[in-house]
């Protein structure tokens, strides 16, 4: 008798180390889907109704799964060509126009007829602005070309955007606080990081409510990017969205696209780095992290 019950132990003993080895396998093949983009459905080899049962339902989750993410792929180019081509479509009249308004200088125009054409050219500058950051967030999300490895000073190219942006910034009475910094050098790709201080240096001219302060510095492995102004007490900014494609603030979007920092934190993590925002006491902060050897 006992030697039975020893045969009944030792086999159950043995279905037991069998099912935990094809769980094994289950977790393993789960984590290469995860991690691989490993295609193939989960597959056991027990003969067991419900754990079978179990994962036909966890393949059929899986196919729905992936479903669902070649539908965003294609939805997410999809969107991308249109961008681009709105953009390339835009180009061409926008062209025509800022001529036919070069054109119109010449003539001999009354003040009123000089100051309607200063509006219109504003609003047309406006417009080319807006397509050219379309075009250019349309352009990095799809471009999947590797950054150019370069010797870089952080420090020249901020100072050279704030000096080429300084009547933008005195026209709205901001005084751009920066300190004398130490050549910052990293190694990174320059015309990435030229875009990220363009689009900040933008962002602050457009919405800063007092003086900008900027900083720069060197920690370990890393280099960091900070620009600080006051904000409206009266707007509701969300520092976790800001980075957001789209998110703005104005509703009316007669500021912006909220495109601006997306193109910073795309390139930033391009970089290998990230771009972070954060508001306390009427001050936000933009911090962008870069790795000082890409």
């Amino acid at each position: 008798m006992w030697i039975v019950a020893i045969v009944v132990i030792v086999g159950l003993l043995f279905y037991i180390f069998y099912i935990q080895r094809q769980l094994r396998l289950m977790n393993i093949q789960l984590s290469q889907r995860l991690h691989e983009q490993y295609t193939q459905p989960i597959s056991v080899e027990l003969l067991n109704k419900e754990v079978n049962e179990l994962v036909a339902n966890i393949n059929r989750v899986l196919i729905e799964s992936q479903k669902s993410r070649m539908y965003i792929k294609r939805e997410e180019k999809y969107y991308k060509e249109m961008i681009s081509n709105i953009s390339h479509d835009f180009r061409t009249p926008l062209t025509a126009i800022k001529g036919y308004q070069q054109m119109l200088l010449k003539e001999p125009l009354t003040e009123k007829q000089l100051a309607k054409l200063e509006v219109a050219q504003k609003h047309v500058g406006r417009l080319e602005q807006l397509v050219e950051t379309f075009f250019e967030y349309s352009y990095l999300h799809s471009n999947d070309e590797k950054p150019k490895k370069a010797r870089i000073n952080i420090s020249n190219i901020v100072f050279e955007e704030i000096a080429g942006a300084f009547a933008q910034f005195e026209e709205k009475g901001i005084v751009v606080n920066l300190p004398k910094f130490e050549p910052l050098i990293i190694h990174s790709d320059e015309e990435m990081l030229l875009r990220i201080v363009q689009n900040l240096v933008r962002n602050s001219i457009m919405h800063a409510q007092g003086d900008v302060t900027i900083k720069l510095w060197l920690e370990e492995e890393h280099a960091y990017i900070c620009f600080q102004n006051p904000i409206d007490e009266n707007i509701q900014l969300n520092p976790n969205q800001l980075f957001d494609r789209f998110y703005t603030s104005d509703n009316s979007r007669r500021k912006n696209t909220g495109l601006g920092l997306s193109i910073v934190k795309l390139l930033a993590e391009k970089l290998g780095g990230s771009a972070t925002a954060k508001i306390e006491d009427g001050m936000i902060e933009f911090l962008v992290c870069l790795k000082k050897n890409m």
